[in-house]
């Protein structure tokens, strides 16, 4: 052979051993994205620096789809100036070429300055001085994820290996940058859970342990979470003169926004149950007070009774609330008066209604939760089985009462999942 056809030949064998080189050079730094902590941050700026070295490129750029969007946002750069960067959006269907890339087929542009597709931009890529560009598309699972773009500032026809080096590192960066996010995901949905708990944990802090030690009356709650959070509560604040003020509310929705809306309406009780004589100006207070504090469309209903036990009586007040019932002998009575739900109307009035109370009557107060169960034949709890519940307890102490009243209710519904909570309290005079 010769001598210049070999010398041709062996930098020609140079060429291609320092292509393969860059290649498994460029493979092995994308490779290290998956051995490190998958931070998306870093995959991206990685990916980016490593296939423009690869190819030579002089700058890059890289899209991921945002496809409810219907956008190619810039997640990563090199060799990109700010001015460049922040040059505008890119939608993924206003360009064929970002379609195409999408769908896996690389896409070379020798003259980006004179090219159509790049028409919006002309100025911007003029004043970079961007020639030449080469697409690949990021695809995971046959889907495009994103766009990588390298561009040159000399005009240059990108061969078929630098289109191979490129495709190479995108398939596996594409993996890469689908375990970040999901890594991402998880670590937020982590955070959101410790959160969730600890909204948990205050919640359950805000139901009362125990109830007040009042001579001749048995009181006792229990609330059932369905979730970690709820919207659902009852509440005892003893008053003087051997009084206790009875409440139990549901706040429609689920989740942190109705827990915390739950507490604003406890405390606002709490801060004015002992400034109010009449129970109908105190419920009016609240009410005006939650509908000042919450977002429209924010409801609850409440019940709430002071039980007098010096006097014998029962004041309460009824804002659209499953109505309690107090449970008379064979006498059933539903305490239904009070007013619409909170939080309707600033301007809404609420009237109380009084009634006696003897030695053995044990009122039932309950949240949704308790009737709303279902059966598997989707059959519910209902009222009249939480009244038949309620006078198979009747000669319990009210603790043992409220339990064996949702014990009947788990019976019933057996191993059907709950979705609502559940509050109930059991009061009885005993004297």
């Amino acid at each position: 052979m010769p001598i210049d056809k070999a010398a041709e030949a062996a930098a020609r064998l140079n060429r291609k051993v320092r292509r393969l080189n860059k290649e498994l050079t460029s493979v092995r730094e994308t490779s290290r994205l998956f051995t490190r902590p998958l931070d998306l941050t870093q995959v991206l700026e990685t990916v980016v620096k490593t296939v423009a070295q690869a190819i030579g490129a002089d700058a890059a750029g890289l899209r991921l789809l945002d496809e409810e969007a219907g956008q190619l946002n810039l997640e990563a750069t090199y060799g990109l100036s700010q001015a460049y960067i922040s040059k505008g959006p890119v939608t993924s269907s206003e360009s064929t070429l970002n379609m195409r890339a999408l769908q896996g087929e690389p896409i070379v542009v020798e003259d980006m300055q004179g090219d159509q597709h790049f028409k919006r931009y002309h100025e911007d890529v003029v004043r970079e001085g961007l020639v030449s560009n080469l697409t690949i598309g990021l695809t995971y699972k046959d889907q495009g994820i994103g766009t990588l773009r390298l561009y040159s500032k000399k005009r240059r026809r990108f061969s078929a290996d630098d289109i191979s080096v490129a495709q190479t590192v995108a398939a596996q960066s594409a993996v890469a940058i689908v375990n970040a996010r999901l890594y991402a995901e998880a670590l937020e949905a982590d955070r959101l859970n410790r959160q969730l708990k600890l909204a948990g944990d205050v919640q359950r802090h805000l139901i009362p342990q125990k109830a007040p030690e009042i001579s001749g009356l048995d009181i006792s709650g229990l609330y059932v979470p369905c979730h970690e959070v709820g919207g659902d509560f009852y509440d005892y604040i003893t008053l003087p003169g051997e009084r206790v003020l009875l409440a139990i509310g549901d706040v429609m929705g689920k989740g942190v926004a109705a827990s915390l809306t739950m507490a604003s309406l406890r405390s606002s009780l709490r801060a004015y149950a002992e400034q109010f004589e009449e129970l109908g100006e105190l419920v009016g207070r609240v009410n005006r007070l939650f509908c000042h504090d919450n977002e429209a469309g924010e409801f609850a209903t409440l019940f709430c009774a002071v039980v007098d036990q010096r006097a014998s009586t029962i004041t309460y007040c009824n804002c659209g609330h499953d109505p309690p019932v107090l449970l008379r002998g064979n006498e059933v009575l539903n305490l239904v008066e009070g007013g619409t739900i909170v939080g309707l109307d600033a301007g809404n009035r609420f009237e109380a209604r009084q009634r006696s109370l003897a030695a053995g009557d044990m009122l039932i107060m309950y949240t949704d939760g308790l009737a709303d169960a279902v059966n598997f034949e989707r059959e519910s709890f209902g009222r009249e089985r939480v009244i038949e519940a309620a006078r198979q307890s009747a000669q319990m102490s009210a603790e043992r009462a409220a339990k064996n009243i949702l014990w009947l209710m788990r019976k019933f519904t057996g191993l059907t999942p709950r979705f609502d909570d559940t509050a109930l309290v059991v009061m009885k005079k005993i004297s």
